[in-house]
């Protein structure tokens, strides 16, 4: 009996690291932005801080109307910035709607809302989303500043925003990936 422990305990091992393998091979090859969780509202005393805007980034929050998520973040060099807003189609019943300012050093620089919606199904969380027609940002080096809003309805509506290109993930990020997707389609943010 006790010859068998460590066999045991040897193939529990080798079975989680090929499961870990394979997510972090598949994983770098997905077509899916990065999931971070806001934990709204985040004013502009406590900004969510984007650390890069080149990478693909999804920030998953959720607002009343007269409620605002901030994020901050700073270019040093030119860059092409894709942004968009999401909702979950399993929330479309509220009437809430997130909108979203985008503005640099020298005031507003684009804007957001839900008006023009389009269907989007994203493989990676098998989910669907309704989403703002694509937007690519043709930023200069310096600090920007997006504010999040809900721009109807009186109940609390649970959002994305996308921003970023480049699809990333490390190998220390993949275990937070898998945990990631499960809070998103368990609604749980």
């Amino acid at each position: 009996m006790k010859r068998r422990t460590p066999r045991a305990i040897a193939f529990v091992a080798v079975g989680i690291a090929v499961w870990v393998a394979f997510g972090y091979l598949t994983a770098q090859t997905a077509c899916a932005h990065d999931p971070r969780f806001v934990c709204s509202p985040r004013d502009t005393s406590h900004p969510v801080l984007v650390p890069d805007a080149g990478k693909s980034w999804a920030y998953y929050g959720g607002l009343r109307r007269g409620q605002h998520d901030t994020f901050v973040f700073t270019l040093a060099q030119p860059l092409d910035v894709p942004w968009q807003l999401l909702v979950d189609r399993r929330d479309t019943a509220n009437p809430a709607r997130p909108q979203a300012v985008l503005s640099g050093e020298r005031g507003p620089i684009a804007r957001l809302d839900m008006h023009r919606n389009e269907g989007f199904y994203e493989p990676f969380s098998r989910l669907s989303y309704i989403e703002t027609p694509d937007l690519t940002l043709h930023l200069r080096p310096g600090s920007y500043v997006v504010d999040v809003s809900m721009g109807s309805g009186d109940e609390r509506q649970r959002y994305v925003m996308a921003i970023g290109s480049a699809e990333r993930f490390g190998f220390g990020e993949v275990p937070y990936v898998f945990g990631a997707i499960g809070r998103i389609r368990g609604q749980r943010y």
